[in-house]
């Protein structure tokens, strides 16, 4: 039996329950979900179809606001107010260099093509697909000994603080005997991938088009991968004497037989730390798994098949 459990408790509602503790996570409509437990109060959005995303920590925000309300409410009451500035010098300053640049959309004799906000937002797009490209560098020899509260500990830490490009959520258990740290990760959904990419025409000029389906399976598969092999080196920097970090990656699917949506694992990957560099170099994050201890069934169509994720005991 693995260590992370999801219980279904009605329509949008789950019960996260795990060895680190249990947390609730209600989703009231589609890429909204809140998320409350020992780590905190989080508030998860994203729109479907272009890989944005933010995830907002809601009680220490509501505790930074309403603190600095109370408690310079006072001092508020004591200041004199501040001296208006003379129109003429504000009038200089917003007619000086800080005004706004015109859109470069209207420019006479511009020709046609997606413009500079759309080039940006497509770049920032396919940073999110790449995701594997942000994973730190780390020590090829594990140093020190493992203890599993502290283990655990920080990376239920990093988790509240990292401002990752993509949606996603992990439970840990640490393993000191075998110098493992057993990671669960909770994938964003492929309708969450980015569904626009630029093709340029015959005569040179750029357009954005929707990608077709395989496309969009390939970005997922490059994007999950990257994710797992994102989050094993976070972990191993986070936890020096860790070895090895096992990241089994599950998804939300609707069962063929109930009808019900529930998590199926679609991965299972063993990095260890002494070939993390070499994962690291390689383009694609799915292939570099084969040099490893892994689980995963890519179909021709691009679809990866639910597997049976590795346990603690397989992995001496």
């Amino acid at each position: 039996m693995r260590f992370r459990k999801s219980v279904k408790v009605c329509k949008g509602v789950k019960l996260n329950v795990s060895k680190s503790g249990a947390s609730l996570t209600v989703a009231p409509m589609k890429g909204v979900s809140f998320n409350l437990g020992g780590k905190g109060a989080f508030l998860n959005w994203s729109i479907p179809g272009t890989g944005v995303y933010d995830r907002v920590r809601l009680d220490t925000l509501l505790k930074d606001k309403l603190g600095g309300l109370f408690d310079g409410a006072g001092q508020q009451e004591r200041q004199e107010p501040p001296q208006q500035e003379p129109r003429t010098s504000r009038t200089r300053q917003g007619a000086a260099g800080s005004a706004k640049k015109p859109t470069s959309g209207t420019a006479k004799g511009k020709q046609a093509g997606p413009s500079d906000a759309e080039l940006e937002r497509i770049a920032h797009q396919e940073a999110l697909i790449a995701i594997g490209s942000l994973t730190p560098a780390v020590s090829p020899r594990a140093m020190g000994e493992m203890d599993a509260q502290q283990a655990e500990q920080a990376v239920a830490e990093w988790l509240g603080e990292v401002q990752a490009p993509i949606e996603f959520a992990v439970q840990t258990e640490a393993v000191p005997g075998r110098r493992l740290m057993m990671v669960d990760l909770d994938l964003p959904e492929i309708e969450n991938m980015p569904a626009d990419r630029l093709a340029q025409l015959a005569d040179g000029t750029l357009k954005i088009k929707k990608k077709t389906q395989k496309e969009l399976r390939e970005d997922y598969k490059t994007c999950v991968f990257g994710l797992g092999q994102f989050v094993a080196g976070s972990v191993m920097a986070l936890v020096p004497a860790a070895q090895k970090v096992a990241v089994s990656a599950y998804t939300t699917r609707r069962s063929d037989k109930t009808g019900e949506a529930e998590d199926v694992f679609i991965y299972s990957v063993v990095y260890e730390r002494e070939k993390m560099a070499a994962v690291c170099a390689q383009d694609d994050p799915c292939a570099a798994c084969d040099g490893l201890r892994s689980r995963y069934i890519l179909l021709a169509s691009g679809l990866l098949k639910p597997i049976t994720p590795y346990e603690a005991e397989e992995l001496d």
